[in-house]
């Protein structure tokens, strides 16, 4: 059986506090926080922020005619940081991490992980 992209997403680095595979509709159906990491939204605002990383995603592939496929979308918050990566049909990898974290680092490791191109 082949192992789950969050699982290997949170296996990288303990500092990676969620990894989860998001829906168009915004529903998590796969993954989640790290072993021993509480969450810093309660659930509604989460399933918010899911659902503005999607729209995010959406508006920046507005430009994908002229500048090419959305890659990733990466927003840094004083107390963690978020990357978006865009999946196959409509979903979305999310990811936080500790500020701390050498993101471009992480994003080639995570990259690797689940057989992305850099």
């Amino acid at each position: 059986m082949e192992e789950r992209i969050s699982t290997r997403i949170l296996d990288i680095d303990r500092r990676i506090r969620f990894a989860g595979v998001v829906t168009n509709r915004g529903e998590v159906i796969e993954g989640g926080f790290q072993q021993q990491v509480e969450p810093l939204l309660d659930q509604k605002r989460e399933q918010q922020l899911y659902l503005d990383s999607l729209s995010a995603i959406g508006s920046l592939k507005e430009f994908s005619d002229n500048l090419g496929n959305v890659v990733y979308n990466i927003t840094e918050y004083k107390k963690v940081i978020l990357m978006t990566i865009p999946l196959k049909e409509g979903k979305i990898l999310c990811i936080s991490v500790s500020p701390d974290v050498d993101i471009m680092n992480l994003k080639s490791e995570v990259f690797r992980s689940i057989g992305l191109r850099n």
